[in-house]
């Protein structure tokens, strides 16, 4: 379990590049979206996904680069009471129940996150670490599996590579 935590957070750590981005994509695209709703005022959507954007990045600040995963749940509470449905907030809050040992905690959120977007190739990822803390390690190989198939899908080779990686230890295990 040590050598998997280890390769773990060396999958984190090169992700970090991707994951804040792609969040950041996400935000704007469903800011499009929304400002075209007719019942909704354009300035409060644009100021209420810019201080979501800006929580999640301190967030994914926190839970990254600091590696203070309690501060970056809060954060990550924070968001999901104003915007309920934000996958992102969820992959945080569900990756950061992983680092703090709260596995069952973890899958509930991840599995939030992949109902409501299943392309997120994180989500994948620590729902896999999760489904094997738990002691399910076939779910935990396929949830590798297709977290490995979105990041090569991504062109992510180190990423998907990595993954990869895991999954053999996981079954030779």
């Amino acid at each position: 379990m040590k050598g998997l935590k280890g390769l773990a957070s060396v999958i984190v750590v090169l992700g970090l590049t991707v994951c804040i981005p792609h969040a950041n994509a996400q935000i704007k695209l469903q800011q499009n979206q929304i400002s075209t709703e007719s019942q909704i005022a354009p300035a409060q959507v644009t100021e209420n996904n810019q201080d979501t954007r800006a929580k999640l990045k301190q967030g994914f600040n926190l839970f990254f680069k600091d590696k203070n995963y309690q501060a970056a749940l809060q954060i990550f509470n924070e968001i999901l009471k104003v915007e309920p449905n934000n996958q992102y907030a969820y992959l945080g809050r569900g990756a950061s129940y992983y680092e703090l040992r709260n596995y069952q905690a973890a899958k509930a959120d991840l599995d939030k996150t992949i109902q409501m977007d299943n392309s997120i190739h994180f989500a994948y990822l620590y729902r896999g670490f999760s489904n094997y803390a738990l002691g399910s390690k076939n779910d935990a190989i396929t949830d590798l599996k297709i977290a490995a198939n979105l990041f090569e899908k991504d062109n992510m080779k180190d990423m998907a590579q990595a993954t990869l990686n895991i999954i053999n230890k996981i079954s030779n295990a």
